[in-house]
């Protein structure tokens, strides 16, 4: 390897680009180069520029004070330049650097700026890299490579600790000593890391240690936890299949009560239906009083017909009797007597005839009256039966209510006049069509049972009675604060629009007024529509809408539905607005017990006009018998009347009487014709009126029969209710207990009951399940005692342990990386020892050799000076007898102290040099030149022991006279058969033996220029 070309732009005095080119090794040995000029023309610059480049910081070494001195800074004819830049190409095709190339270039340049860059091979580097790369080469930039001007006599009078330096790199250990030392501070580094490490494992390993108990602790608990939740399963499960078997089996029980109820309220319906068209069908007296009244029609025709016949036969006979005139006086005065008991007659039976008319008008109004008391008892004893099943329904919704878990409201309810105007419950204070209640109470929610009452105070006072009494909790809607919503108008245009939209929520609830906040807010926007087809053609998230089968569909577009069971817990709307369930009971019971008293007078009044009733038709009869008497006695007296007469007639004119006598013959016959046809028609009468009079008595007989079945129904139907009352009461019970274990179990498991069931537990009988329970309290028990841990422990151990584990795996690394480190410390100390001593034997006698060369005789010698220094550590050969030992202590409780001994250290070189004849001492006793030859004389022995690629001595020869200068030009010569010598020099001699001469001039204009000479041609 040889320095083959050097350039520099911008540095120091070179302010243009300057190229210095070596010549090549031949014959064996390598060029001697030799610079010359006048002092001040800036030769000294290429030293300095091949100090630079090769990563010169100190700018001292570099005759400068700060870096940007380096740079041309300008003369009177030229500017200053912004950056310096040297690049060095060397010759590798021998690979002593160990690198691909044959040729390397190495460069540095430095920026006015203050930037700076190394370069190899065009590569930006490090100046590390620099500095391995160039010990790998065996020089660097402060080393025996490079001896500056006036640097000579310093090898000398440095310490004994510079010059052992100076040693080391002509040892070939440089390379080693920058390995050393960067792993003496990837030590450091490695040891701060540990310590930092194991302050960390040192802060965490307690926590560590607490979240590994309380892991183990978690682990432990969930162990617990999860046979208890085997257990609840287990426990729960059974009760829910027994008490769901139980309810099956009462919903069976019930359907089949409802069934029977069904059927006989039905028949019931249909008999008290059958009554009410009885009662109200077209009264059967007027019909009975228009044949009375034809009857009595044809009765008189008859009586009138029998009285003329009578009249006429008596003319007759006293036509037959020829009696003469008789007395005509007597005739007419026994006529005037007998008109007179005529008149009298008449009166009698118009009296009769007026008081029979009262009777029959008094017998009809009493008729109508009575069939309209029948036709109202009947409508009461339906209202009665329907009455009774509404108080069983609301007796058992009663129940339900009282079994249900809304005990907090129960309470309040029962206690409302404690707190001030409590109204009820939502569900109380609204009602709402069959069709359309499911919907609404779907709609409704949980506000079915919120609590409606006047103010703040009102809630405040009632919360506060709950909280004091334990007695759960409720929701109360103060009607003063209740806000209610506006409709949209978007929902407005749906029920304008859409087919299928039965309406809003809030107007099929039928409510008072003050209320209409209250269930604006529990009923909102919300459209009922008919099915989910509607729901889903409308589209989900346009509206809140509730089906009539209880679909739900929310605004957000959650869909809420499926089957739902009928309402058995008495908390929906009803027909009953205002009232809560016992108020509705009690009043139903007075308003049947009003029903049966009123039902209990109409008996009465039915039985005192049957009475009277019975009494007018007896009167009714004797008028009539009256009537006939006197009806009679009026005919015979008419009779006698019309005999007289006709006799007085005949006594007045006997020429008519032949004419007239078959004149009433005729009318006999006529009078005869007539009667028996009047006969006959009142024969029909009679068996139309016999008939009549039997279908009433059989249709009176239906209607007792039908009321005595109705009652008989009735019974059955009460019975059935009472039946169905105590399933429903039995079933809510069941049902409370079903929702009270569906809570317990969403409480204690966090969990649905059907999640549950879907994974199938054991049903066990029901003489296991308390042993199950007390296991469940012994788990609990358990878990109490072991406590509440968070689960995300077990995270924050996991995380705890991967960094333990991580600072564990760390420290290790590092320790073994301290263990490699100090092992390729140590081992680079073992390597540097062996070369330095080598290097130091051969050095020593080259030095002497060269000294004696120089002088002409005399000795000169290096001296190794050692110190020593306390060692703590322990040799690996002792270790095994140093733990025997300590084994040996710790049996005999003896304290044991690391052994200490003293380590022999290096710590300089000392030069004695004795020119021939003298005796120095001190190397300050030696004269300048005497220096000079020494330093020259150690630099050979260097050289010689490890030849430098490339050699720059800067006037090191200044103070030798020409004979010792002729013996340095043979050593130099004599050198070059390693190393390439470049050397700036005055003596004539040094540019005798160069291959080649560079002449550095410096005109007016402040820059150096350069000028070669091969000493060959």
């Amino acid at each position: 390897m040889h320095l083959k070309r050097l350039e520099i732009n911008g540095f120091k005095s070179f302010a243009n680009k300057t190229v210095l080119d070596f010549l090549p090794p031949q014959n064996g040995r390598f060029s001697i180069t030799a610079i010359v000029g006048p002092n001040g023309s800036g030769k000294s610059n290429v030293t300095d520029a091949i100090r630079w480049v090769m990563g010169e910081t100190s700018m001292k070494n570099i005759r400068g004070k700060k870096s940007e001195d380096v740079i041309f800074s300008g003369s009177e004819s030229k500017g200053q330049l912004g950056m310096a830049e040297v690049l060095m190409v060397l010759d590798n095709k021998d690979k002593k650097i160990d690198l691909e190339f044959e040729e390397i270039t190495v460069g540095r340049r430095l920026y006015r700026s203050g930037e700076s860059e190394y370069i190899i091979n065009g590569n930006k580097v490090r100046l590390l890299d620099v500095h391995l790369l160039f010990a790998q080469a065996q020089f660097a930039e402060n080393s025996y490579s490079i001896v500056g001007q006036g640097m000579i006599d310093r090898m000398l009078l440095v310490s004994a600790q510079e010059r052992k330096d100076l040693l080391d790199e002509a040892s070939g250990i440089k390379e080693f000593q920058i390995k050393q030392h960067q792993a003496r501070l990837k030590l450091n580094r490695t040891n701060d890391n540990l310590g930092q490490a194991e302050r960390l494992v040192v802060e965490i390993e307690p926590h560590l240690k607490m979240l590994h108990r309380q892991v183990k602790k978690l682990e432990k608990r969930q162990e617990v936890e999860i046979k208890l939740r085997e257990s609840q399963e287990v426990y729960y499960g059974s009760i829910y299949s027994y008490h769901q078997k139980e309810i099956d089996e009462f919903a069976k029980e019930l359907e089949l009560q409802e069934k029977k109820y069904k059927e006989n309220f039905a028949t019931l319906e249909k008999i008290q239906t059958e009554l009410a068209a009885s009662a109200s069908a077209s009264s059967r007296q007027e019909v009975f009083e228009g044949l009375q009244n034809r009857y009595s029609q044809k009765v008189k025709e008859k009586n009138d017909l029998e009285r003329r016949l009578v009249v006429l036969e008596g003319q007759m006979h006293t036509e037959y009797g020829r009696q003469g005139k008789g007395n005509i006086s007597w005739i007419e005065n026994k006529i005037k007597d007998l008109n007179a008991g005529l008149e009298n007659l008449n009166l009698k039976l118009k009296q009769i005839e007026s008081d029979l008319n009262k009777q029959l008008e008094e017998s009809s109004f009493q008729a109508k009256k009575l069939e309209s008391l029948q036709a109202e008892k009947s409508q009461r004893q339906l209202k009665i039966s329907r009455l009774q099943s509404q108080m069983y329904d609301v007796q058992s919704k009663k129940n339900y209510f009282e079994f249900s878990g809304l005990t907090a409201v129960k309470e309040i309810v029962q206690n409302r006049t404690k707190f001030g105007q409590v109204f009820g419950l939502v569900a109380e204070l609204g009602e709402v069509d069959k069709e359309y209640r499911l919907a609404l109470e779907v709609a409704a929610g949980s506000h079915m049972t919120s609590l409606v009452v006047k103010d703040e105070e009102v809630a405040t006072k009632a919360i506060n009675y709950l909280r004091e009494n334990r007695l759960g909790i409720a929701t109360f809607l103060p009607l003063s604060k209740i806000e209610g919503r506006r409709v949209n108008p978007g929902i407005e245009n749906l029920l304008k629009e859409e087919e299928g939209v039965l309406g809003l929520a809030t107007n099929l609830i039928k409510h008072s007024s003050k209320f209409d906040n209250i269930f604006s807010l529990v009923l909102g926007n919300t459209l009922v529509v008919k099915d989910l087809h509607v729901a889903k053609r409308i589209g989900l998230g346009r509206a809140r809408m509730v089906t009539l089968d209880g679909d739900l569909v929310e605004r957000n577009s959650v869909m809420k539905g499926g089957f739902r069971q009928s309402q058995l817990k008495g908390l929906g709307f009803s027909g009953k607005a205002g009232f809560s369930e016992e108020e509705r009971a009690e009043e139903y019971v007075a308003e049947i017990n009003l029903e049966k008293q009123e039902l209990e007078e109409f008996e009465k009044e039915i039985e005192s006009l049957k009475e009277n009733r019975l009494r007018l038709r007896v009167g009714e009869e004797n008028l009539r018998e009256k009537d006939a008497t006197l009806q009679k006695e009026r005919l015979d007296l008419e009779t006698e009347m019309a005999g007289l007469k006709q006799e007085l007639d005949l006594i007045k004119n006997p020429q008519d009487f032949d004419k007239h006598l078959s004149v009433l013959q005729e009318t006999k016959l006529k009078f005869e014709k007539e009667l028996e046809k009047k006969q006959g028609e009142l024969d029909a009468l009679s068996k139309e009126i016999e008939d009549f009079n039997q279908h009433e008595e059989e249709k009176k007989k239906r209607i007792f029969d039908l009321q005595n079945q109705m009652q008989t129904v009735q019974l059955e139907v009460n019975n059935i209710v009472g039946k169905r009352s105590d399933i429903k009461v039995s079933l809510a019970r069941l049902e409370t207990k079903q929702e009270d274990l569906v809570a317990e179990v969403e409480n204690d498991m966090s969990e649905s009951i059907i999640s549950v069931l879907e994974r199938k537990p054991a049903v066990v009988d029901v003489k296991d399940l308390d042993e199950i329970a007390d296991r469940i309290q012994k788990l609990k028990y358990q878990l109490s005692l072991i406590g509440g841990i968070d689960e995300e422990v077990v995270e924050e151990y996991k995380q705890t342990k991967e960094r333990y584990d991580f600072l564990d795996g760390q420290i290790k690394d590092l320790e073994k990386a301290t263990d490699d480190l100090e092992v390729l410390i140590a081992e680079l100390d073992k390597i540097m020892k062996k070369k330095r001593n080598a290097a130091f034997k051969k050095i020593k006698k080259e030095f002497d050799k060269f000294f004696k060369i120089l002088f002409d005789g005399g000795s000169a010698k290096l001296e190794e000076m050692y110190d020593y220094e306390q060692d703590m550590t322990q040799d690996k050969d002792n270790m095994t007898q140093e733990n025997e030992i300590n084994e040996q202590t710790e049996d005999g409780d003896i304290e044991d102290k690391p052994k200490k001994r003293r380590k022999k250290v290096l710590t300089g070189i000392d030069v004695i040099a004795c020119p021939p004849g003298k005796k120095i001492k001190h190397l300050n006793s030696l004269s300048g030149g005497e220096r000079t030859l020494t330093s020259i004389a150690l630099i050979c022995a260097i050289l010689s022991n490890n030849p430098s690629p490339f050699v720059v001595l800067d006037e090191v020869e200044a103070a030798l006279d020409e004979a010792n200068s002729e013996r340095f030009a043979r050593i130099m010569s004599e050198l070059s058969t390693e190393s390439q010598f470049i050397i700036i020099t005055h003596n004539r001699v040094t540019m005798h033996h160069a291959d080649a001469l560079y002449g550095v001039v410096m005109k007016g204009d402040g820059v150096s220029q350069l000028m070669s000479v091969k000493l060959d041609k």
